[in-house]
This record gives C-alpha cells, sequence and structure tokens, in this order.
C-alpha cells in the first residue's frame, strides 16, 4: 500500500480531548499525520480569505508538516456530525496560496488533497468551514500517501462473488484494495459460541468503503439482495474504518461470507482488514499435487476446491486462477493420479492417469473472461468418467485438473493447470 495507515502505525495514538482549531491562520493548531483531532466551530468567527467552493461560514485554522518525501497530503473531515467544507493552503499566513477546496466527499464532509514536495518539512494551512453557514462539531485528520492504485491486482483478486469467496483466517491482511465494480468476498467459519471480530481501515478520501456479513444459506451480496437484504452484521458509516463483530449462537460451526463493498460509485480504494475469532483456515479443500508450466501470462495457473469435504453436502467449488484471458477450459477428473509432459502437444503437464473424465457438459466449458478464472460447482453425485457418470461416496479420492487454451510464441497451444487432490469424507 502507498501509505501507513493508523491500523498498522498509530493504534494507541490519541488527539487531545479538549484539542479544537484557531480562529485565524496566524495561530493555527498543528496537526499530526494519523491522528484524528477533535473541533467545534460553534462561536468561531468567519475569516476574511474568500471561499471557492462554498459560502463564507465561521472556520477554524490548521496546520500540518510533512514528513514524508513523496505523494500527497491527504486532510479529510469524514465521519463528523455537520456539513464540512475543507480548504488546504501552501505559503504562509496572509500570503497564502488556495491548492483544493471541497465540501462533499465522504457524504456531506470533505477532504482535500496536495502534492508533497520532494523535501519533508513543508507546511500546509487547512481552513474547516461549513456549507451553506453551517457549524458544529466534528474531526480532522491528515495524511501521507498516494492514490491508491487498484489497476494492480492483490493477492485475493479472485474473490469476485460470493460463490469464489477466498477463504481466510485470523490475521492481519495489508495492502488490499476493492473497486465499486469488482467487491471483495472472503469465506469464513465461526466455532460454536465463537465471536467474529473485523476491522477495515482505509482512506474516506478516496472512496467509502462499507462492510457486510452474510450466511450464504440465507442470502449473500450487496449487488443481489441490496444494502437492506438479511445480512447477518453490517458497518456502514462515513468514516475512515469499519467494525463488525458478531457471535455465532447457531449451536453448530457456522459459515458466512464478509464483503467488503466499495459504496461509493466509480470509485477504488486501498484497505488492510484484521480479522479475529476463527482461527487459521487451509486455503483449499485437498492438496496441491504435480508441478504447472507457466502460461502466456508468463506464470503458473493453479486449481483450488472451496467448499465441503462431505460427500452428504454436496458442495464443492473448482476455482482455477492465473489463466490467460479470454481463454476457453474445461476442468477434468480421475480417481488416479499421474504425470504425462506436454501431452498431444500441449505445452503444460496432465497429472492425471487411468480412465479421465471432462467436465463438457451444458455450461462446463468456460471462458476465463476478463478475471483469467473459471469457476464451476460440481456434483459429487455425477462424476464424469469415460463409461459415464459415477457417484462419489465416502472414502473416495478424487484428483482434479483444468485444461486451457493457450497462445504462445509459435501459435495456439495449450495448457493445463496444477492438480489437485481431495478425499472425501
Amino acid at each position: 500500500m502507498k501509505y501507513a495507515h493508523p491500523l498498522l502505525i498509530a493504534p494507541l495514538l490519541a488527539a487531545p480531548v479538549l484539542a479544537q482549531g484557531s480562529d485565524e491562520c496566524i495561530g493555527a493548531t498543528p496537526l499530526v499525520a494519523g491522528v484524528a483531532m477533535p473541533f467545534m466551530t460553534n462561536g468561531a468567527t468567519a475569516s476574511a480569505e474568500i471561499w471557492t467552493c462554498v459560502d463564507q461560514a465561521p472556520d477554524l485554522w490548521f496546520e500540518y508538516t510533512t514528513t514524508g518525501t513523496s505523494g500527497e497530503v491527504i486532510v479529510e473531515t469524514c465521519g463528523s456530525t455537520y456539513d464540512t467544507a475543507l480548504e488546504i493552503f501552501s505559503g504562509s499566513c496572509g500570503s497564502l496560496f488556495l491548492l483544493d477546496c471541497n465540501d462533499d466527499a465522504c457524504s456531506r464532509q470533505s477532504s482535500v488533497r496536495a502534492t508533497v514536495p520532494t523535501a519533508a518539512g513543508a507546511v500546509y494551512y487547512i481552513r474547516v468551514g461549513g456549507f451553506g453557514g453551517a457549524t458544529g462539531s466534528g474531526e480532522i485528520r491528515a495524511y501521507e500517501g498516494e492514490s491508491p492504485d487498484c489497476s494492480t491486482a492483490d493477492v485475493f483478486e479472485v474473490n469476485t462473488d460470493c460463490s469464489n469467496a477466498a477463504p481466510i483466517g485470523d490475521g492481519l491482511y495489508a495492502d488490499l484494495n476493492v473497486q465499486d465494480v469488482d467487491n471483495d468476498y472472503y469465506a469464513l467459519t465461526i466455532p460454536t459460541g465463537g465471536t467474529l471480530e473485523v476491522d477495515i481501515s482505509f482512506f474516506a478520501t478516496f472512496g467509502d468503503v462499507d462492510l457486510f456479513l452474510w450466511d450464504p444459506a440465507v442470502e449473500c451480496d450487496t449487488n443481489v439482495a441490496g444494502s437492506g437484504g438479511a445480512y447477518l452484521a453490517r458497518s456502514i458509516t462515513t468514516s475512515p474504518a469499519e467494525s463488525i463483530t458478531y457471535t455465532n449462537a447457531t449451536g453448530a460451526p457456522l459459515d458466512v461470507i464478509l464483503e467488503v463493498d466499495m459504496f461509493t460509485g466509480g470509485a477504488c480504494n486501498d484497505y488492510d482488514m484484521e480479522i479475529d475469532g476463527v482461527g487459521t483456515v487451509s486455503a483449499s479443500l485437498g492438496s496441491a499435487y504435480c508441478s504447472a508450466n507457466p502460461n502466456s501470462t508468463g506464470l503458473a495457473s493453479e486449481i483450488f476446491a472451496n467448499g465441503s469435504s462431505f460427500v452428504s453436502d454436496n458442495d464443492v467449488t473448482l476455482m482455477a486462477v492465473g489463466l490467460p484471458t479470454f481463454s476457453f477450459g474445461f476442468f477434468i477428473v480421475s480417481d488416479t493420479t499421474g504425470f504425462v509432459m506436454n501431452p498431444g502437444g500441449s505445452s503444460g503437464n496432465l497429472c492425471l492417469g487411468g480412465a479421465v473424465g471432462r467436465y463438457v457438459g451444458p455450461g462446463q466449458v468456460m471462458s476465463s473472461l476478463g478475471t483469467g478464472t473459471i469457476n464451476l460447482g460440481i456434483d459429487l453425485t455425477a462424476i464424469p468418467q469415460p463409461t459415464g457418470a459415477v457417484g462419489t461416496v465416502v472414502g473416495d479420492t478424487w484428483n482434479f485438473q483444468l485444461w486451457h487454451r493457450d497462445g504462445g510464441p509459435a501459435g495456439p497451444t495449450s495448457n493445463f493447470t496444477n492438480g489437485r487432490t481431495v478425499t472425501f469424507n
């Protein structure tokens, strides 16, 4: 991530309870990076400087001195209790140069930015006012960083809906990103009587991010159920952090889906996430085996199996990731492992032996589209084999792989993922 967020660097810092900005530029109150400072404009006077984005209003002044050497200074009043306005200036009191003015960036609250010079120690002056002369109380924060780069996928990029949510356990996960067109979904299991705690933090100035917790057996995904659906819990404030706490009182382990939702239309944002209460988890059912050769992306593709290893649940989704975009492929299966290098001139390795079945029925030959992933929910009562579909019984082991088309320097070719072996209970 391009910045040092309070979740990582300053969890114990707090502004003085009675902190208050100065009524004039001279004597402006210093801000500390990442620390929220409370303020109240009630009783303040309007400064002589003319606002460019709102009408004149009672205002307070702050100053911020840079500590870094690149990126931006971001100042925000997100989470305040009234309709704020912000301006940021370079220069000095009496000779100010306006850099940015903002009224509404995070709901009715505000954020402004300024480019940080190449040397630390630059001083910026910040004025807090209100829309239409509004006054009230709030909090102001200043950060240094860079705008989020959502063109680079994070490590969980395939978690694009509830059906392919990424299994995740306790821990701190940094450098994640979410987009309005690509919310993030995580699969967790809350132990019987256990309490799940989730915290995310982000720069609200780049876009508002919300949290939803779903029971997928009931309803899932704001894109399907809406933000008012049958969620287990949600956190939808306008502050730069969201938190959920949920206790499993069902009397059994509970599989849930955590959705990180980009609320601001068309926006993207970086975020850090901390999970507690579910323990560690395996990234997939079964285990990987065999090796995959790099495809035209320059990387080797992988296969995962999510869901339940219990035959009675009949709940398994195969997922292939790291594929070339817009490449057609299908899953194959066998009860025997094997290894054949470059079968039929392929650029990959076949990791199955014996009788090999193919998932080539209606809707089972799929494109990786623009995400480079292919997902397929399989029916354990009808595993394809050359002589016809067979059912899975307790104790069976099935081995899976994905074959896909690809292109290379010599022209069209094909390739395979690695193998995934799963024993069913």
